[in-house]
């Protein structure tokens, strides 16, 4: 397979405004909202996380995807820097091979160099070293981190960017007006939940429903029709309940325990790639329109390369915008941002994710699909759930791997080596091509 060269990676990002070496580690690894998926790492409490749409409860399955797969594809940008995984439990050396093999396409230079650890405090950080992470996580507090993960937290926060000085759409929050201490009486909790709830159902639709610290779209709800408010806000009793149960119990006011409620913009949804400097500088890497399935849940983006200068421009002050406003709150790193504009052209950040995006590692391939080989279509899959395994698959896909037509930027095979989870770009000369690249892809992805 020949060499994959990146036209620019994290470690040259961190390097910008840094007079000296910035001596960023990166860990990668997401939480879950529920589900605990190794003994070392609990759920994290002081930073909650929502996901009442999750595609399985199954820890050892979560694990694979949060700790392997989705690390794996955001350190495939990273470059010469340190990168930390955690290992999953009873599961062998095979998701260490896996992780190296997926970085073993990248030319020698632009290759993160990994350490794989059992548990949190087995991470040994060079002097004056700091962590960068997804997302805040209670059991990483111990260690030094970049940016300040409260500050981090605050940013990923949907309540917080219906606050902010940010262009986004009209939005209405329903926070609780309870203390902790009452939390601990079900009657008053139930009595709360109802309060909250009953905003959703006497809204007229159409409009979201957001929940504040919510993970890859598993706590937004569209609702067009009155006749889905009724499961809504199902979900959502059940979720505050949990909320604010946990602040009974911890005796601290808890940032999840709210909901917002957002108008819909019908227009063109995109998900806006970038990296703010330590100065505040927003640099523009791509802008991709997003793949959804039919439950909410991203499962990847698409790029058209030759678009991207279009783009550059055509979002270039709304990425000034978001640039300042997370260098003013203190932030600096990859970030990402779902706009969308309506039928004026006019702007509106839906969303803020403060980390590497999905979509992140399509801007950083221009130079070696479009350039190099003409194809300037490309597309990320993520998850992709594969009823075969690696070899399997790259015996399948042989030419199109050695064309560089297809990389794989992450991979992990379930406990029973049934099935893989994985994530990986396509690329064609037009979109007609890319759509049949696609569907010959398919042929191997789990049914459902």
């Amino acid at each position: 397979m020949p060499q994959i060269v990146l036209d620019h990676t994290l470690r040259e990002f961190y390097s910008l405004d840094e007079p000296e070496d910035p001596n960023i580690v990166l860990v990668n690894a997401l939480p879950t909202a529920e589900t605990q998926m190794i003994s070392a790492i609990p759920l994290s409490m002081k930073y909650a996380y929502q996901s009442p749409n999750v595609l399985t409860g199954d820890p050892d399955l979560l694990g694979r995807l949060y700790l392997q797969v989705v690390p794996q594809l955001f350190g495939f940008i990273a470059g010469d820097m340190p990168l930390i995984f955690f290992d999953l439990e009873n599961a062998g050396q095979a998701h260490r091979d896996a992780a190296y093999q997926t970085y073993g396409q990248l030319t020698p230079k632009q290759r993160p160099r990994l350490s794989f650890v059992a548990q949190p405090s087995d991470i040994k950080l060079p002097a004056g070293g700091k962590i960068a992470i997804a997302n805040p996580m209670d059991c990483l507090l111990s260690l030094p981190h970049a940016v300040d993960p409260n500050l981090h937290y605050d940013l990923l926060s949907k309540r917080s960017l219906a606050f902010s000085n940010l262009p986004s759409p009209p939005s209405e929050v329903v926070d609780t007006v309870m203390r902790p201490d009452e939390a601990l009486d079900e009657r008053t909790v139930d009595a709360e939940i109802n309060r909250m709830t009953t905003v959703v159902l006497i809204r007229a639709c159409p409009f979201a429903v957001k929940m504040p610290q919510s993970l890859s779209g598993e706590g937004v709800f569209l609702v067009r029709h009155d006749s889905e408010k009724h499961h809504v806000v199902t979900v959502l009793q059940r979720e505050l309940k949990r909320s604010l149960t946990i602040m009974g119990r911890s005796e601290m006011q808890m940032p999840t325990s709210n909901i917002i409620l957002q108008k819909l913009i019908p227009g063109e949804n995109v998900a806006l790639a970038f990296f703010v400097t330590r100065k505040g500088r927003a640099i523009f890497t791509s802008c991709c329109p997003q793949l959804v399935d039919t439950h909410g849940h991203w499962e990847g983006g698409y790029i058209s390369y030759q678009k991207q200068a279009q783009y550059s421009c055509q979002y270039g002050r709304i990425i000034e915008l978001l640039g300042q406003y997370m260098h003013d709150k203190g932030y600096y790193g990859p970030a990402g941002a779902d706009v969308i504009s309506d039928q004026n052209g006019k702007q509106f950040v839906i969303d803020l994710n403060v980390r590497v995006i999905g979509s992140h590692p399509l801007g950083f391939l221009k130079g070696h699909f479009s350039a190099e080989r003409g194809l300037h279509e490309a597309v990320v899959f993520f998850p992709l759930f594969l009823r075969c395994k690696r070899e399997t698959f790259e015996n399948a896909f042989h030419r199109q791997l050695q064309e560089g037509a297809l990389i794989i930027t992450g991979w992990c095979h379930d406990k029973e080596e049934k099935m893989s989870i994985t994530s990986m770009i396509l690329a064609a000369e037009d979109e007609s091509k890319l759509r049949t690249f696609i569907d010959e892809v398919k042929v191997y992805k789990v049914p459902g």
